[in-house]
C-alpha cells in the first residue's frame, strides 16, 4: 500500500513517513505542490495525506487539480481549522476524510484503515452472469441491458448468491445474511424464502438459482 504525504512541514512530514512505514506502509513524502503533481503523475498512490493549508498554492488548489486528473485516488486532508465550514469546505472538494492538526498517529491509522476497506469493497462494481448484469453499487439487476425491477430482500438474496457463485449455500446461511437472524429466531413461514426465490426465477430464468436437496442454493 503506497502513500504519498504532501505536507510542507519537514518535521511532521518526517514523523508521519516514519509512522507510516512502521505500520506496514510504503510512504513518500512532497514538499510543494509541484513536488507532489510530479510525483502522482509518474506513481501510483492508494492515498495521498493532503495539508490544504500549505503556502503558495494552497492545498485545496491541488485538491481541484487532483479531481480533475486523478479523481480515483482517496485524499485524507489536513487542516489546521476545526470550524465547521471549512470542514464542510473539505467534503465540497472531494476529500474522503479530513484530520484537524494536532492528530493522534493512531487516529490516522484507523482513518486510513476504514478508506482502505471502502476502497476494497468498491473494487468489484458489478457481477455479470450470462445475460444478467448485478449492479452492486446501485442495487440493480438488468437482464438483456433492461433493468428487472426487484424488492430489496429480493436483490440481497441475488447478490449473495452471486458473490458466491458456484458454492452450494444453505437456507440458513441466506436466511442470516438477508434477514440478519438464523431461522430459528426468525418469525417467518417456512416457505418465506422459496417464495422470493420463485419470484426471482419468474423475473429472470428457472435455473438463475437452483434448488439442491430441498434446503441448500446455488447460482451456477
Amino acid at each position: 500500500m503506497k502513500i504519498l504525504v504532501v505536507e510542507d512541514h519537514p518535521k511532521l512530514r518526517e514523523n508521519i513517513i516514519k509512522f507510516l512505514k512502521i505500520s506496514g506502509y510504503i510512504a513518500e513524502g512532497a514538499f510543494n505542490w509541484e513536488e507532489a503533481l510530479k510525483k502522482i503523475s509518474l506513481n501510483k498512490y492508494d492515498i495521498i495525506i493532503l495539508d490544504v493549508n500549505m503556502p503558495i498554492m494552497w492545498g485545496r488548489e491541488l485538491m481541484k487539480k487532483l479531481r480533475e486528473k486523478w479523481d480515483n485516488i482517496p485524499v485524507i486532508a489536513l487542516t489546521s481549522n476545526s470550524m465547521l465550514d471549512d470542514k464542510l469546505e473539505m467534503f465540497n472538494l472531494w476529500v474522503d476524510d479530513y484530520l484537524t492538526k494536532p492528530f493522534e498517529f493512531k487516529e490516522l491509522d484507523v482513518r486510513l484503515k476504514a478508506i482502505l476497506k471502502r476502497k476494497d469493497k468498491k473494487i468489484e462494481k458489478q457481477i455479470n452472469i450470462d445475460s444478467i448484469v448485478i449492479d452492486l453499487n446501485n442495487h440493480k439487476i438488468f437482464k438483456d441491458d433492461k433493468e428487472v425491477s426487484f424488492w430489496n430482500k429480493h436483490f440481497l438474496i441475488i447478490e449473495f448468491l452471486a458473490r458466491n457463485r458456484w458454492i452450494i449455500k444453505s437456507k440458513n446461511s441466506i436466511l442470516e445474511k438477508v434477514w440478519g437472524e438464523a431461522e430459528e429466531n426468525l418469525n417467518l413461514s417456512s416457505t418465506t424464502l422459496e417464495s422470493h426465490i420463485s419470484v426471482i426465477r419468474k423475473k429472470l430464468w428457472k435455473n438463475f438459482i437452483k434448488t439442491i436437496k430441498w434446503s441448500w442454493y446455488i447460482i451456477e
